[in-house]
C-alpha cells in the first residue's frame, strides 16, 4: 500500500527536502521533491499527490499561499505545514485553509513518520465515513461538542467556572486517526506548558509514539491518573473519562482567540468538508439554527443532550433499529446538535421511538435519548409537526372519551369480574381538550413529514 502513496516535500531549503524524502522513502513512500512552492504547483497540477508537506516561511509564495493554491488544484490533497514557528496561531490558519496538521522543526524520524501515518489513515476514514454519506444524511461521523475550544483535528479544552482552571484533552478525530491508545505519557504537575509546543506523549497500536500540543499556556496543576491504568479512556470518551490535564491558564483570554469554539468548528468542519469535496449534497450552514440544541435543553428531558458525542452505542441497542435499518438515533442527535431544525422536528423518525430507554442504561455519557427524544416531540407539536395518526386518536378522546368503543361484550365481562359497567356513550373529555390547551394544539396545520 504505502508505495501506492505519493508525496511531495515543499521547502527551500535542500537539506530539509533530502532529510524527508531519505525517511519517507525508507518506509515504502513514493516521495518527490520541489525548492520553490512554483514548481511544487506545475508539479500539483502533473500529478496527483495524497499529501504535501510544506515550508511556512518561503520566499515568494509562502506556505500559507501555497496550501489554499494546491486546495485549489486538488481539493483531495492532505498537506502538513512544516514550520520553525511554533505558533498556534500559523496552525489554525493554515488548517483554516485546509492543513491536516503541522509539525515544528527540529522533527524527528519517528515525528515524520506518525503524522504521515496519522494523514494516510485519516484519508481512509473520511473515505468510509463519506461512504456511507446516503444512509446516514450526517457526512461526516466525528464528534465536536460545542461548549468546548479546539485545534481543529488535534486538541480541546473546557474552561471551568471563574476560568481559573481549564481542562484539555484531544479530540475525536485525533484519537480516531491515531488508532487504539495504549499508553501516554503524561506532563508532571506544577510543570509549565505553552500553547502550540508539546505537553504529553500517545503510544498507539503499530507502536508509534504521536506529540501532542497543548492549546492553552499555563501549570499543569492535575493530570488524569486513570490515563495510567487505562489509556484507552481517550478512545472510548475523549471528551470525558477521557480528558488528559487540567492547567491553571496563564493568558487564557489571548490562547483562546487562537482557537475555535463550539459551533464555529462544525462550520469550520463543513466548510473544509466543501473545499475537498465540492459536492452539493451538504448541509446548508446558513440554514442551521446553533440556538436549538438550547431549545431542546431548556425542555424537560433534553437537559443533557450537548453531552452526546455520538458514540453510537444507542443505535446498536436500539430494538427499533432491528426492524427498521433507517431509524438511527445517533443521527436524530447529530442532526438536532447540527442545528437542523426544521429536517429534525418535521422527521417521522421522533416519533419511532418504542420508550423501552435500553439507550439510556447502556450511554456512556448519561444521556437520556428517550426523553430527549420525548422533548424534541413537545417542541414538534407545538409547532404543528403531528401525524395525522396522532391528530386521528385524540379526536376519537376527545368525542368518544376513549380510544376504543365499548360494547355489551366489554360490560359482560366485567360483569363477571364483579367490576360495574362503563357508559358506553361516553363525553366530558371537550372541556379537558380547552383547559389543557389541546384543542388549540389540534387546530393548527398540521405539516406532512418527510
Amino acid at each position: 500500500m504505502k508505495e501506492k502513496i505519493k508525496i511531495l516535500v515543499v521547502d527551500d531549503e535542500e537539506v530539509v527536502c533530502r532529510s524527508v524524502n531519505r525517511i519517507l522513502s525508507k518506509e515504502g513512500y513514493r516521495v518527490d521533491e520541489a525548492l520553490r512552492p512554483e514548481v511544487a504547483l506545475e508539479k500539483m497540477k502533473g500529478a496527483g499527490y495524497d499529501l504535501v508537506f510544506t515550508d511556512w516561511k518561503m520566499p515568494g509564495i509562502d506556505g500559507m499561499e501555497l496550501i489554499a493554491r494546491i486546495k485549489e488544484i486538488r481539493p483531495e490533497t492532505d498537506i502538513v505545514m512544516i514550520t520553525g514557528y511554533s505558533s498556534i496561531e500559523s496552525a489554525v490558519k493554515a488548517m483554516s485553509l485546509g492543513a491536516f496538521n503541522y509539525i515544528p522543526k527540529p522533527f524527528t524520524p519517528n515525528e515524520l513518520s506518525n503524522i504521515t501515518a496519522r494523514a494516510i489513515e485519516r484519508r481512509r476514514l473520511l473515505r468510509e465515513e463519506r461512504s456511507k454519506a446516503e444512509k446516514t444524511y450526517v457526512i461526516f461521523e466525528y464528534v465536536m461538542p460545542d461548549d468546548l475550544y479546539y485545534l481543529p483535528e488535534h486538541a480541546w479544552v473546557r474552561v471551568g467556572e471563574g476560568k481559573e482552571v481549564a481542562e484539555i484533552g484531544i479530540d475525536d478525530v485525533y484519537q480516531k486517526t491515531i488508532g487504539r491508545i495504549t499508553k501516554i505519557d503524561l506532563p508532571e504537575p506544577g510543570g509549565l506548558v505553552t500553547q502550540g509546543n508539546p505537553y504529553a506523549e500517545i503510544h498507539a497500536s503499530g507502536e508509534r509514539i504521536y506529540q501532542s500540543f497543548s492549546p492553552i499556556s499555563g501549570m499543569v496543576a492535575e493530570v488524569n491518573q486513570e490515563l495510567k491504568r487505562d489509556a484507552g479512556l481517550v478512545n472510548k470518551d475523549p471528551y470525558g473519562k477521557g480528558w488528559i490535564a487540567r492547567v491553571n491558564p496563564s493568558s487564557l483570554e489571548e490562547d483562546l482567540k487562537n482557537l475555535l469554539h463550539g459551533d464555529a468548528v462544525i462550520k469550520w468542519w463543513l466548510k473544509r468538508e466543501i473545499i475537498e469535496r465540492r459536492q452539493e449534497n451538504y448541509v446548508n450552514v446558513v440554514a442551521l439554527d446553533p440556538k436549538f440544541k438550547f431549545e431542546i435543553a431548556a425542555e424537560p428531558g433534553g437537559e443533557k443532550i450537548r453531552s452526546c458525542f455520538a458514540c453510537g452505542t444507542c443505535t446498536a441497542i436500539c430494538p427499533v433499529r432491528e426492524i427498521d435499518d433507517e431509524y438511527n438515533p445517533r443521527k436524530i442527535i447529530r442532526m438536532a446538535l447540527l442545528g437542523m431544525r426544521e429536517e429534525v422536528l418535521a422527521s417521522n423518525f421522533i416519533w419511532l421511538c418504542a420508550s423501552c430507554y435500553s439507550c439510556e442504561e447502556y450511554c456512556p455519557q448519561g444521556v437520556k435519548f428517550t426523553e430527549v427524544i420525548n422533548a424534541i416531540k413537545n417542541i414538534a407539536v407545538r409547532e404543528g409537526h403531528i401525524p395525522p395518526s396522532f391528530i386521528t386518536q385524540l379526536e376519537l378522546i376527545r368525542t368518544h372519551g376513549r380510544l376504543y368503543p365499548i360494547d355489551d361484550f366489554d360490560n359482560k365481562k366485567r360483569k363477571k369480574e364483579g367490576l360495574p359497567p362503563i357508559r358506553m356513550e361516553a363525553g366530558g373529555a371537550e372541556r379537558t381538550y380547552e383547559l389543557s390547551g389541546l384543542k388549540k394544539m389540534m387546530t393548527k396545520t398540521v405539516r406532512p413529514s418527510p
